[in-house]
């Protein structure tokens, strides 16, 4: 049976299938898929004709958070901000898109390299570089799943 993309449940199941290839390859195209995954489900939500105004009101505060004011961003409140976490991938995500050079973006590489925080069993090889900051990608992608799925109800 092929799966379906008809509400924000099977946009999550995809973004289950994002992670699982993203762990298994640690391949920049997978991180990418989970972001522009993670982007769209708040509208996914808003869009929706469910009737939890508490989810819907959740996911359009998410989205201005996202959107931010005149590039909001600060990488050096990324480990302690989730709200600064959601605007990266937004940024990520609109990059990507249009792949604006401008500095308000801070430049996104990739690291062979570990940081804190990680995910256990640590491996090495997945840390991007955002400005002067580390992150494991991986565990900034599970925070965020594991927000919205709470959120939804679902863990």
């Amino acid at each position: 049976m092929l799966p379906e993309l008809d509400n924000f449940h099977d946009l999550l199941k995809k973004l289950d299938y994002d992670i699982e290839r993203l762990s298994k390859t640690s391949h920049i195209y997978e991180l990418l898929d989970c972001f522009l995954t993670l982007n769209a489900l708040p509208e996914w939500i808003v869009n929706s004709s469910i009737e939890d105004t508490a989810l819907t009101d959740i996911a359009r505060q998410k989205i201005n958070v996202m959107k931010g004011i005149k590039f909001n961003f600060d990488e050096n409140l990324l480990h302690e901000d989730f709200d600064q976490k959601l605007r990266l991938i937004r940024l990520v995500c609109n990059h990507a898109k249009h792949k604006t050079d401008s500095v308000h973006i801070p430049k996104i590489g990739r690291e062979i390299d570990c940081s804190f925080p990680m995910m256990f069993p640590a491996k090495f090889g997945f840390v991007i570089s955002i400005g002067k900051q580390k992150v494991d990608a991986e565990y900034l992608i599970f925070e965020v799943t594991k927000f919205w799925k709470s959120c939804i109800n679902l863990e």
